[in-house]
């Protein structure tokens, strides 16, 4: 398993490299300063910057800010690549001891740990800053603690397993908030597997206390800090309870993606794998979901009929219980609290090994773990084939560079970050002096945060908006396509048949063929957007209209657009001088 593990996790280092540079939103709005303002106390001199989630705990992401910032770009994407290549060792352990009384234990096992790590959620993010992944291993590595304590022979009562896995359960909370939900799935876990009731309740008690211990040592200090400074230890969240003026009194939640009605409740699972946007922002196509869901109702037809003998039974570990309790438990307050796709990657890495039980155990013959391998490869293959990808980059040594404004006394400016754009990644390489604040964004802002923004922009004379900039991106691409086209030689040939039944077959009328010096190109095939220049000037545009909120206006030609880049990919943005509206 040792070399079986090391393999995997450089494949996973090398299989990052070739994704190229994360850039994905949540890493340009808060993941990258969240770690810079934690480690340079910035909790009391900015407002938000990075938007709402600003105030997220900063746990994991000073620990990504100091590998971002310290280390070559493609060392960093290496780094987090074998980190996510490590999740097959404790979903292998899992399976290893589900598997326990099966023959083929010793090859399986290591195969659906990595069809484990082939999974939609878990591919989309493999490499990047978005910590679903990265958390998984914690909320993975704590059920592999508890099954492990679980298969203990009767009457050993395994403290050390059980205070493993708290200590990576708070941990996993701790980094991610998200995260509770699967503490509530560990606990129907060791509730439903693990020798008589008295044990599992006292593994339970055990598990639950060193979590919470644990969550409270390694995150406590950043809620404690945000009371003390804006009376919400979740700031913006949950402020019906705490009431802190500078957030709306109201919840914070992204209902967007929840199911409606009990038809789609019921029928969920087949619902977002036909439709993937239901639940995620990208297209993440994937067919577990149903399968799991079909194979899960014909096993409850089939023991509700009493159809299966005992005796013909498919054998497997009694900690199978536990492990499809955490899975289905999880997996229900997933689907009413968030129904975020990405949120489930700790159980997507579970489920190969899920439907190969249950196929297994519905067709416990000699044909049946056959077929259950079939099934588990159709599901990779639908996953690698439909892969989903949060935003990369070309690789470049240094992974962010942001070209320096025009800013003479930084100790006595104020920026303000205009709009729900992310653009919070570039406070950290721009002057620590200044301060920093975001208006009209995702903050949800009352008349706290109003008053605390207006006594900032009294105390600092020299005013600056940030906005963003825009380049020909798609310009680019097509440049880029075209090549390929040249490539095969269908730029050539007369009357551009063939590149225009490809383009036709491009759904939305995305591309279209046009005749230029002779060569055949692709286009756009719908009107393109607007030029930089004018993409520019309309942000603008809609900036002076947000700023006037405020009583501020940009100074009439004061913009000027600068370069910043992630990788090689280029984001600019534009700087402005502000002044009252007269």
């Amino acid at each position: 398993m040792v070399a079986a593990a090391s393999l995997v996790a450089l494949l996973g280092g090398c299989l990052s490299l070739w994704l190229g540079q994360d850039s994905n939103w949540d890493l340009r709005n808060y993941h990258l300063y969240n770690g810079y303002a934690a480690l340079q106390g910035r909790l009391h001199l900015d407002l938000a910057p990075a938007q709402m989630q600003s105030y997220f705990s900063p746990l994991l992401d000073v620990f990504q800010y100091l590998l971002l910032v310290r280390l070559p770009g493609p060392l960093v994407g290496f780094v987090m690549g074998v980190l996510h290549g490590l999740l097959f060792v404790p979903v292998a352990g899992v399976a290893w001891w589900v598997l326990r009384d099966r023959a083929e234990r010793a090859w399986l096992a290591p195969l659906l740990g990595v069809a484990g790590l082939c999974m939609a959620s878990v591919l989309s993010e493999f490499g990047n800053t978005m910590a679903d992944n990265t958390t998984a291993l914690f909320v993975v590595g704590s059920l592999w603690a508890v099954v492990h304590a679980q298969s203990r022979a009767e009457g050993v009562v395994p403290w050390r397993s059980w205070v493993l896995a708290g200590v990576l359960l708070g941990m996993a909370v701790a980094l991610k908030l998200t995260n509770a939900i699967y503490a509530i799935g560990m606990a129907a876990a060791l509730l439903a597997a693990g020798g008589r009731w008295s044990q599992r309740v006292l593994g339970l008690t055990v598990v639950a206390a060193t979590a919470l211990l644990v969550a409270a040592l390694a995150a406590g200090w950043w809620y404690w800090q945000l009371w003390q400074h804006h009376g919400n230890p979740l700031l913006p969240q949950f402020n019906a309870w705490f009431q802190s003026p500078l957030a709306q009194q109201g919840g914070v939640a992204d209902t967007r993606w929840l199911p409606r009605g009990l038809g789609e409740h019921v029928l969920w699972p087949l619902i977002f794998a036909a439709n993937p946007k239901r639940v995620s922002e990208i297209s993440l196509v994937q067919l577990v979901w149903p399968l799991l869901f079909v194979v899960g109702l014909a096993l409850l037809g089939q023991h509700l009929l009493r159809r299966r003998r005992a005796h013909t039974a498919a054998a497997f570990a009694p900690v199978l219980r536990g492990v499809v309790a955490f899975v289905l438990v999880s997996y229900l307050l997933w689907q009413f609290v968030f129904s975020i796709h990405r949120y489930l990657s700790a159980l997507e890495l579970l489920a190969p090994l899920l439907l190969w039980c249950g196929w297994v155990r519905l067709w416990p013959g000699t044909r049946g773990p056959r077929s259950a391998g079939w099934l588990v490869a159709v599901c990779v293959i639908v996953s690698l084939v439909g892969r989903g990808d949060w935003g990369h980059e070309s690789w470049a040594s240094q992974a962010f560079r942001v070209q320096g404004p025009p800013m003479a006394a930084p100790a006595q400016s104020v920026v303000l970050l205009v709009g729900a754009e992310p653009q919070g990644w570039r406070v950290p390489l721009l002057p620590a002096q200044a301060r920093y604040a975001a208006v009209a964004s995702n903050f949800p802002e009352a008349e706290g945060y109003r008053a605390a923004l207006a006594a900032m922009l009294d105390e600092r004379p020299y005013q600056f908006a940030m906005l963003p900039g825009y380049s020909d991106r798609l310009a680019l691409r097509f440049e880029a396509l075209n090549r390929k086209v040249a490539a095969v030689g269908l730029h050539a040939e007369p009357g551009c048949g063939k590149l225009s039944w490809i383009a036709r077959t491009v759904r939305g009328g995305r591309l279209k063929v046009e005749q230029q010096q002779g060569r055949c190109v692709l286009v756009p095939g719908r009107a393109g957007p607007m030029t930089p220049a004018a993409a520019e000037a309309e942000e603008r545009t809609a900036a002076q209209a947000r700023l006037g909120a405020y009583g501020l206006q940009l100074v009439p030609g004061s913009c000027v657009t600068l370069d910043s880049r992630i990788g090689q990919g280029r984001f600019p943005y534009q700087w402005c001088r502000l002044q009252p509206v007269r």
